[in-house]
Protein backbone atom coordinates (compact mmCIF):
# COMPACT_ATOMS: atom_id res chain seq x y z
CA UNK A 1 0.00 0.00 0.00
CA UNK A 2 1.49 3.40 -1.00
CA UNK A 3 0.88 6.81 0.82
CA UNK A 4 -0.99 9.27 -0.40
CA UNK A 5 0.53 11.68 -2.45
CA UNK A 6 0.08 14.61 -1.55
CA UNK A 7 -1.12 18.31 -3.99
CA UNK A 8 -0.04 21.53 -3.15
CA UNK A 9 -2.13 22.63 -6.14
CA UNK A 10 -5.53 20.89 -5.08
CA UNK A 11 -4.70 22.66 -1.42
CA UNK A 12 -4.04 25.82 -2.59
CA UNK A 13 -7.88 25.97 -4.46
CA UNK A 14 -9.83 25.28 -1.29
CA UNK A 15 -11.75 27.92 -0.07
CA UNK A 16 -10.37 29.03 3.59
CA UNK A 17 -12.23 28.28 6.33
CA UNK A 18 -13.90 30.88 8.16
CA UNK A 19 -15.51 30.85 11.92
CA UNK A 20 -18.97 32.70 10.35
CA UNK A 21 -22.17 30.43 9.50
CA UNK A 22 -22.11 28.87 6.23
CA UNK A 23 -24.76 28.46 4.85
CA UNK A 24 -28.38 31.04 4.14
CA UNK A 25 -30.05 28.95 6.80
CA UNK A 26 -27.34 28.84 9.30
CA UNK A 27 -26.82 32.69 8.97
CA UNK A 28 -30.58 33.52 9.41
CA UNK A 29 -30.89 31.05 12.37
CA UNK A 30 -27.86 33.30 13.85
CA UNK A 31 -29.60 36.33 13.11
CA UNK A 32 -32.93 34.92 14.89
CA UNK A 33 -30.99 33.77 17.84
CA UNK A 34 -32.15 29.91 16.98
CA UNK A 35 -29.84 27.27 17.79
CA UNK A 36 -31.21 24.03 16.30
CA UNK A 37 -30.51 20.43 18.30
CA UNK A 38 -31.43 17.93 15.81
CA UNK A 39 -30.74 13.90 15.32
CA UNK A 40 -28.30 11.87 17.68
CA UNK A 41 -26.33 13.66 20.02
CA UNK A 42 -22.32 13.15 19.87
CA UNK A 43 -19.25 15.35 20.46
CA UNK A 44 -19.30 16.83 17.02
CA UNK A 45 -23.11 18.31 17.61
CA UNK A 46 -22.25 19.13 21.48
CA UNK A 47 -19.23 21.42 20.25
CA UNK A 48 -21.48 22.96 17.60
CA UNK A 49 -23.94 23.90 19.94
CA UNK A 50 -21.84 25.17 22.60
CA UNK A 51 -20.12 27.56 20.28
CA UNK A 52 -23.28 28.50 19.03
CA UNK A 53 -24.49 29.34 22.33
CA UNK A 54 -21.32 31.26 23.22
CA UNK A 55 -21.36 33.07 20.03
CA UNK A 56 -24.92 34.47 20.07
CA UNK A 57 -24.54 34.70 24.31
CA UNK A 58 -21.69 37.68 23.03
CA UNK A 59 -23.78 39.13 20.98
CA UNK A 60 -26.53 40.06 23.27
CA UNK A 61 -28.20 39.36 26.08
CA UNK A 62 -31.51 38.82 24.33
CA UNK A 63 -33.34 35.24 24.55
CA UNK A 64 -31.69 32.20 22.53
CA UNK A 65 -34.45 29.97 21.47
CA UNK A 66 -32.64 26.35 21.08
CA UNK A 67 -35.25 24.27 19.24
CA UNK A 68 -34.73 20.11 20.11
CA UNK A 69 -35.65 16.97 18.29
CA UNK A 70 -33.12 14.15 19.03
CA UNK A 71 -33.21 10.43 20.25
CA UNK A 72 -30.75 11.27 22.61
CA UNK A 73 -26.98 10.49 21.97
CA UNK A 74 -24.04 10.56 23.97
CA UNK A 75 -24.72 11.41 27.76
CA UNK A 76 -21.92 13.64 28.35
CA UNK A 77 -22.35 15.75 25.02
CA UNK A 78 -26.25 16.24 26.48
CA UNK A 79 -24.15 17.36 29.33
CA UNK A 80 -21.91 19.71 28.03
CA UNK A 81 -25.24 21.51 26.26
CA UNK A 82 -27.16 21.45 29.37
CA UNK A 83 -24.11 22.97 31.29
CA UNK A 84 -23.60 25.29 28.73
CA UNK A 85 -27.12 26.33 28.24
CA UNK A 86 -26.91 27.54 32.25
CA UNK A 87 -23.71 28.65 31.99
CA UNK A 88 -24.06 31.81 29.31
CA UNK A 89 -25.55 34.83 30.69
CA UNK A 90 -28.41 35.28 28.05
CA UNK A 91 -31.64 33.63 28.64
CA UNK A 92 -32.66 30.48 27.06
CA UNK A 93 -35.95 29.32 25.62
CA UNK A 94 -36.45 25.55 24.87
CA UNK A 95 -38.98 24.05 22.12
CA UNK A 96 -39.34 20.46 21.57
CA UNK A 97 -40.58 19.51 18.56
CA UNK A 98 -40.77 15.74 17.18
CA UNK A 99 -39.56 13.07 19.41
CA UNK A 100 -36.89 14.81 21.99
CA UNK A 101 -35.24 11.67 24.13
CA UNK A 102 -33.03 10.81 27.20
CA UNK A 103 -29.85 12.94 26.01
CA UNK A 104 -32.20 15.48 24.06
CA UNK A 105 -34.97 15.86 27.19
CA UNK A 106 -32.25 16.60 29.79
CA UNK A 107 -31.16 19.60 27.01
CA UNK A 108 -35.16 20.42 27.24
CA UNK A 109 -35.14 20.49 31.18
CA UNK A 110 -31.99 22.54 31.56
CA UNK A 111 -33.99 25.33 31.61
CA UNK A 112 -36.73 26.80 34.41
CA UNK A 113 -40.26 25.31 33.65
CA UNK A 114 -41.58 28.51 32.26
CA UNK A 115 -38.53 29.11 29.78
CA UNK A 116 -39.75 25.21 28.16
CA UNK A 117 -42.12 24.99 25.38
CA UNK A 118 -43.19 21.81 23.46
CA UNK A 119 -45.13 21.94 19.76
CA UNK A 120 -47.95 20.27 19.48
CA UNK A 121 -46.39 16.83 17.99
CA UNK A 122 -43.51 16.86 20.17
CA UNK A 123 -42.99 13.28 21.84
CA UNK A 124 -40.73 12.99 25.02
CA UNK A 125 -38.97 10.01 26.42
CA UNK A 126 -37.42 9.66 29.78
CA UNK A 127 -34.82 7.06 30.91
CA UNK A 128 -36.94 5.03 34.54
CA UNK A 129 -33.82 6.20 36.81
CA UNK A 130 -32.31 3.48 38.00
CA UNK A 131 -27.81 3.75 38.19
CA UNK A 132 -26.39 1.08 40.21
CA UNK A 133 -30.15 0.17 42.56
CA UNK A 134 -33.01 -1.79 42.08
CA UNK A 135 -36.00 -0.74 41.97
CA UNK A 136 -37.97 1.61 40.50
CA UNK A 137 -37.18 5.52 40.55
CA UNK A 138 -39.75 5.93 43.76
CA UNK A 139 -38.31 2.89 45.40
CA UNK A 140 -34.62 4.75 44.61
CA UNK A 141 -36.39 7.95 46.02
CA UNK A 142 -37.50 6.08 49.46
CA UNK A 143 -34.06 4.27 49.71
CA UNK A 144 -31.66 7.81 49.28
Amino acid sequence: MSAPIFNAEREEKQPEKTDRPETLAEQLSFKSRFVLVFGEINHTVARGVCERLIALSQQSDAPIRVLISSPGGHVESGDAIHDMIRFINAPVITIGTGWVASAGALIYVSVPRGQRFALPNTRFMLHQPAGSMNGTGADIGIEA
